[in-house]
C-alpha cells in the first residue's frame, strides 16, 4: 500500500511519497544501530529537532553530552545525504580539533566500515561533493564558496562565535536544504546565540538542558558515565549559589540575569579561563604543537590567546599580588602572573603576619618577581614592612588612596578594579578555571558617588549580601594593578 497522509489518512501525492521514502534515517535508531550509543533523552530531542527542522538552537550547562550529540548529528547527516556538505566551526581552530572532532573520531573509528570514507584531522570526505569539514571561525571568508544542495552547518561554542561569521554561516544558508545547529553555553547575553533564543526565536527550535535533568542528578547515582552528576551540582551550588550567574549558565543552562552594577560580565571571565584541563604551561601531547609554537614555514595558531599565551613563557614582567586577612573567616592569598596570565594562586587561612611573609618570602625566592603589590590596610602594613626589610620591591597598597585617574574614580581600589574589567573585556587576561575566583569576579558590584565617579562595593557590603570576601578577587587585581601613567580618557 502507498504512504498515507499524516493529516487525513488519504494516499499522499507521489512526490511526497517519494521524499518520505528517502529521507534520512532517524538519528537517534543510527546513533543506535550504526555508531552503537545509546542517547539520553535530551540528546535525542536535540538530534530529532534538527531531523525535522532547519534552524536548533541548544543552550546547555556543563557536562550534559552536548559535544557528543554534535558529533552524531555530523555522521549522521553526511551518512544520509547524497550529495551533501557538513561545515563545523567554533571560536577557534583548538576547539575545532580538540573538541569537536575528537569526539567525531571517536564515533568513527567504532564504526568506520559501516561510514566509510577517509577520515582525517578535521576533514571527513565520501566523495568529491560529500564531505564534513572543520572550519574556524576567525575569518568569515573560509565560509565561501561552499554549495550543496544538503547543507548542515554545526556551530559548537556558539557563545563566542563572532558576528561576521553568523553573517557569514547566513550566506550559505540559502542552498536547496540548509540546516544550522548551534550549541553552547549561555555565558553572553549578546550576539548570535542569545538572538536564537530571544529576537529570533521564531525561526529556531530551541532547547535547553539543565544539568538537573541529567539522569545521574535526578536519580543520585551513576546512570551514564560522564554525564554530570549530583555531587558536582552540589559543589557549584555552594561555591556559586543558586542565584549566581555562574549557576545559571553553567548548571541550569540558563543566560546570565547580569545586573546593571555588576563589573565584570559571566562570558568575559570564561573567555578567560584556560582551555578544560589545560595546565600551566600547558602539557603537549607527542607531535602536538601549543598555540604559540611555530614551526618552519607554518603560521602561528589562529587561537585569540596566542600573544597572551607567548607572554608566558617570553622575558614578561611577573608580578606577586597578596590580599592580607583581616578577621575571621578571611584568608590570605598569594597570586603570581607573568604578563597577561596568572600562574598560582596560593590560599592560606588563619596565618599571621609573620607566617604569611615567610611564605612571600619563599614565593619571591621561586619565581623572582618585579614587583610584589600588597595591600597594606590593617595587619597588612607589617607584612609590607617586613617585606621592604629584606630588600624585597614589595609597594604596600592602600585602596582608599587616591588614584590616577581621579576624574573618574573615587579611589585606587575602583580604579584597580576598572582596570582589571577591562582586560577581561578586550581579551588580556588569562585566569586557570578557579571557581571561587570565577563565583568572586562575577558577583563584583560598583555605583557612582555624588560626584559621579566610580566606587566599588565594600567588603563588609558584600558580606552582607552573603556573600564570601573576594580575597582572590583582591589578590587578582593587585597583581594587575596598574601603577604607571593613565595610557587612555575612559
Amino acid at each position: 500500500m502507498g504512504t498515507l497522509s499524516p493529516t487525513d489518512g488519504t494516499p499522499a501525492p507521489k512526490a511526497e511519497q517519494d521524499a518520505i521514502a528517502n529521507r534520512p534515517l532517524d538519528p537517534v535508531r543510527f546513533a543506535a544501530e550504526t555508531l552503537g550509543v545509546n542517547l539520553w533523552p535530551k540528546q535525542c530531542d536535540v538530534l530529532r529537532a534538527v531531523w525535522r527542522q532547519r534552524r536548533v538552537a541548544v543552550k546547555s550547562g556543563n557536562g550534559l553530552g552536548k559535544d557528543f550529540t554534535a558529533a552524531v548529528a555530523v555522521l549522521w547527516y553526511l551518512h544520509g545525504h547524497d550529495p551533501a556538505i557538513v561545515l563545523t566551526t567554533a571560536p577557534t581552530f583548538r576547539q575545532v580539533r580538540h573538541v569537536l572532532w575528537r569526539q567525531i573520531h571517536a564515533l568513527y573509528r567504532a564504526a568506520a566500515g559501516a561510514l566509510g570514507g577517509q577520515m582525517l584531522d578535521t576533514r571527513w570526505e565520501l566523495a568529491e561533493d560529500r564531505y564534513a569539514l572543520g572550519l574556524s571561525a576567525t575569518e568569515a571568508d573560509q565560509f565561501q564558496g561552499f554549495h550543496s544542495a544538503n547543507l548542515l552547518v554545526v556551530v559548537d561554542e556558539a557563545e563566542g562565535v563572532a558576528e561576521p561569521i553568523y553573517e557569514a554561516i547566513e550566506a550559505v544558508m540559502t542552498s536547496a536544504h540548509p540546516k544550522l545547529l548551534l550549541i553552547g553555553n549561555p555565558t553572553t547575553t549578546s550576539g548570535g546565540f542569545y538572538r536564537a533564543f530571544n529576537q529570533e526565536s521564531a525561526i529556531y527550535e530551541t532547547i535547553t538542558i539543565s544539568a538537573l535533568e541529567s539522569p545521574n542528578v535526578a536519580e543520585g547515582r551513576i546512570v551514564i558515565p560522564g554525564l554530570t552528576t549530583a555531587e558536582w551540582v552540589a559543589e557549584r551550588r555552594s561555591l556559586w549559589s543558586a542565584d549566581s550567574d555562574l549557576f545559571r549558565s553553567r548548571v541550569l543552562g540558563e543566560f546570565p540575569e547580569r545586573g546593571e552594577d555588576n563589573l565584570i560580565a559571566v562570558s568575559d571571565i570564561e573567555a578567560a579561563v584556560y582551555a578544560p584541563g589545560e595546565q600551566w604551561p600547558p602539557e603537549q601531547s607527542p607531535g602536538e604543537q601549543w598555540p604559540g609554537e611555530q614551526l618552519p614555514g607554518e603560521q602561528l595558531d589562529d587561537d585569540p590567546f596566542c600573544s597572551l599565551l607567548l607572554d608566558g613563557i617570553g622575558p614578561t614582567p611577573v608580578v606577586i599580588g597578596v590580599d592580607v586577612a583581616r578577621f575571621g573567616p578571611d584568608r590570605s592569598v598569594v597570586l603570581v602572573r607573568r604578563g597577561n596570565v596568572v600562574e598560582e594562586i596560593q590560599v592560606f587561612p588563619n596565618i599571621d603576619t609573620a607566617a604569611l611573609t615567610g611564605r612571600i618570602v619563599v614565593a619571591v625566592r621561586e619565581r623572582r618577581p618585579d614587583q610584589v603589590n600588597v595591600d597594606e590596610v590593617g595587619l597588612g602594613a607589617g607584612v609590607v614592612d617586613s617585606l621592604r626589610a629584606q630588600g624585597i620591591p614589595v609597594r604596600g597598597v592602600n585602596g582608599a588612596s587616591a588614584p590616577l585617574r581621579q576624574s573618574e574614580c573615587a579611589n585606587l581600589r575602583a580604579e584597580g578594579y576598572w582596570t582589571l574589567a577591562r582586560r577581561f573585556s578586550s581579551r588580556r587576561i588569562r585566569i586557570p578555571r578557579d571557581s571561587e575566583l570565577m563565583m568572586e569576579l562575577s558577583s563584583l558590584r560598583y555605583k557612582y558617588n555624588s560626584r559621579g565617579k566610580l566606587l566599588m562595593e565594600s567588603k563588609d557590603d558584600i558580606r552582607q549580601r552573603g556573600r564570601p570576601s573576594p580575597d582572590k578577587a583582591d589578590a587578582l587585581m593587585l597583581a594587575f594593578l596598574d601603577d604607571g601613567p593613565p595610557a587612555e580618557r575612559w
